[in-house]
């Protein structure tokens, strides 16, 4: 039999909540088949505040009744043969005609839910079409709301070259065919007249906050925004990026003296809804794939050398901190832990072997955004990436006199704070054969609950057989019981008070 139409709490939900059911309209989807009429409700709240609807009514015109509905986790079915009959629960020792009833308008509504979700599907420039590129993640909350405003203005009306649209995988195959490549990104608009596409790339499960990069229709990969709402803002600047192999950038001058017809209604809709200024000059544009390219570059870098993709035009500016003087200059007189210094020989023959590690340099006004004070500054050594999205480890003095290999580790998040992770140098190593990236709540470390999603590093093995090879460290298999956690309990509370004392 096929599973499509068991009569399940599966299947049941996904009947209610199939975009064939109007989730705006509590009266529901009105159907006929033969002589019996079914409506099917989404669940709604009435006005004395009452949880209605998550049914499906079915009532035949010789009086027989059945209804449908999910409530508290279970799945009820109950039937009336009269009028002046009172409701039984549809059983396996019901009426045989009834049951045979039941199961034909049951399988009967899945068909027409199934073909009413495929011609939605195909019909060109509709949401569940929009929607269904987006996948388990669901569209991101602005570009929702954007579609929405599109379908009232049209494409193309309020920014310059840019239409949400669905777009397959085509031009993402001439980059490589590996389905954890195709996986990373979802294409979701045109950029230019020319075919540049605008493409979330995917590093987070909430997608309104991953990065928007561009392809350009010739060539060339770049981070325009940080996230959805900056790439908004961008859009109103209302002109076509400039996309090439070794950059991307904005340039409206002065030929650019027309407008978009309905940019002006976009700016409102922008002020209004999301509470967004709009960009207004090159140099505004172009300060956005700044801010996008320093967070994120870098690990966009090695993402897209994991794949073997051509990356030797666009990325220049990185090289500078990727240097062996770069990456000495964080410790500022240090002595540099042995344990990181064969390491960055080992990263040169072996790049990419912990998920978006990489020893490198950094600029120490980095640290600006956490504190000016100076204290703190020269208390935080940064050595290397942590994320895709550019948090990074560093080694914390709390003053004791420890030595540089015995320092705790830290890792640093723009966006979510500052944590305890390691309670050393090569507690840390032994933490990157988990091969994932940590991740920050505001509160602790966590890793990612997804790791399968992640394409292992191209070099996990070789950095594994390293360590051991060096250090007789075996690689980790419960990294939170065996480092995380130990070193949050030895250290937390005194570098959080050290940081009140501070900041």
């Amino acid at each position: 039999m096929n599973i499509k139409y068991d009569f399940d709490i599966s299947n049941f939900t996904r009947i209610i909540n199939s975009d064939a059911v109007p989730a705006h309209d509590n009266s529901g989807l009105d159907l006929e088949f033969g002589n019996a009429e079914i409506t099917i409700k989404k669940p709604y709240i009435d006005a004395d505040g009452d949880q209605m609807g998550n049914s499906i009514f079915i009532l035949h015109d010789n009086g027989l009744c059945i209804s449908m509905r999910i409530e508290s986790g279970f799945l009820f079915t109950f039937y009336r043969e009269k009028k002046e009959d009172g409701f039984k629960s549809l059983e396996a020792t019901s009426p045989e005609h009834i049951k045979q009833f039941a199961w034909q308008t049951w399988t009967a509504i899945v068909d027409y839910i199934k073909k009413a979700e495929e011609e939605s599907d195909s019909e060109e420039g509709s949401y569940p079409a929009f929607k269904k590129q987006f996948g388990m993640y669901g569209v991101p909350y602005d570009l929702e709301r954007l579609f929405e405003l599109e379908s009232e203005l049209g494409g193309g009306t309020y920014a310059d070259g840019f239409y949400l649209t669905t777009i397959d995988k085509t031009g993402l195959k001439t980059y490589s065919e590996e389905g954890n490549f195709l996986r990373s990104f979802i294409e979701f608009a045109t950029a230019t007249a020319g075919g540049s596409t605008y493409a979330i790339w995917v590093i987070n499960e909430n997608l309104d906050k991953c990065p928007v990069v561009v392809f350009g229709d010739e060539g060339g990969i770049h981070p325009v925004a940080k996230n959805t709402e900056d790439f908004l803002r961008l859009l109103s600047y209302d002109v076509e990026i400039t996309v090439g192999w070794d950059s991307a950038y904005f340039y409206k001058g002065e030929w650019r003296e027309e407008e978009s017809e309905n940019r002006e209604t976009f700016i409102q809709w922008l002020k209004a809804n999301l509470e967004l200024e709009p960009v207004t000059t090159d140099e505004e544009a172009n300060l956005i794939l700044k801010a996008a390219s320093d967070q994120f570059a870098d690990s966009l870098y090695d993402f897209l050398i994991k794949y073997d993709i051509d990356v030797n035009e666009g990325f220049e500016g990185l090289q500078k901190y990727r240097s062996l003087s770069a990456f000495e200059n964080n410790f500022q007189g240090r002595e540099i832990p042995r344990e990181l210094v064969i390491l960055y020989d080992f990263q040169q023959h072996y790049p990419n072997y912990a998920q978006y590690f990489l020893l490198r340099g950094y600029e120490l006004s980095i640290l600006r955004n956490w504190s000016e004070n100076e204290a703190f500054q020269k208390a935080i050594i940064p050595f290397a990436r942590a994320t895709s999205f550019g948090a990074f480890y560093a080694l914390w003095d709390d003053g004791s006199g420890k030595l540089t290999k015995d320092m705790p580790v830290v890792v640093l998040d723009r966006e979510n704070g500052i944590d305890v992770v390691a309670e050393n140098v090569l507690q840390l190593l032994r933490l990157l054969t988990y091969d994932i990236e940590p991740v920050l709540d505001g509160e602790t470390v966590k890793l990612s609950n997804d790791r399968d999603s992640y394409a292992t590093s191209n070099n996990i093995e070789a950095y594994i057989e390293w360590l051991m090879e060096n250090f007789g460290i075996e690689p980790v298999e419960e990294p939170f019981e065996e480092i995380i956690d130990l070193a949050e309990d030895k250290f937390t509370d005194a570098f959080w008070n050290w940081q009140k004392r501070l900041l």
